[in-house]
């Protein structure tokens, strides 16, 4: 028997799949006030993304997008680190849920002078580009962030809303990478 490997990537329909039946075990345990089961739940899924379950950690992202009302606050730099973890180890649902956050980088790296090499050594086609070079930068920003797996998920839960600051760091973040992914890619 052979060792596993990750695959490259969890596909758009799989993703969406594991995502959707998650979210539905949750969301149903938050409208029957059941909170200790949904948080014991929460945790379970927790423990599923420690160990790179890249679904997982997208549907723990989901939540602390906004929190649970009375349950879980809304944490949005995890929700952004979970994201990249997930998208960094190709989930291609949360690499394209991140989009909002890389247009610019996108288009910076594909108008780089040695785009043409980049796309031949990566295989990049149009149907491909937005995954392959979306994982690129969310591997660049989990080095350059200092986000680990282990420290992520046990990283103790308190609330930290949305704000510009927190969303321009991170945007400056990616923009500063740029030069760094296409190294990475290239």
């Amino acid at each position: 028997m052979g060792i596993l490997k990750r695959p490259e990537f969890i596909f758009y329909e799989d993703a969406l799949e594991g995502f959707t039946s998650a979210r539905k075990k949750l969301n149903d345990l938050i409208e029957k006030e059941k909170y200790d089961e949904f948080l014991q739940l929460f945790k379970d899924y927790k423990m599923k993304a420690s160990v790179g379950d890249t679904v997982a950690m997208d549907t723990i992202a989901y939540y602390y997008k906004s929190g649970v009302s009375n349950v879980l606050g809304e944490n949005y730099p995890k929700y952004l680190s979970w994201e990249i973890m997930a998208a960094s180890r190709g989930n291609e649902l949360a690499i394209e849920k991140l989009q909002f956050l890389f247009t610019y980088a996108y288009e910076q790296i594909m108008d780089c002078d040695n785009y043409e090499d980049i796309e031949y050594k990566n295989d990049i086609d149009e149907y491909n580009a937005l995954y392959i070079i979306g994982k690129a930068i969310c591997k660049v920003l989990l080095k350059e962030m200092n986000i680990f797996l282990l420290d992520l998920a046990n990283e103790e839960d308190k609330t930290v809303p949305f704000n510009k600051d927190i969303f321009n760091k991170f945007r400056k973040t990616v923009d500063d990478s740029i030069p760094k992914v296409i190294k990475f890619l290239s």
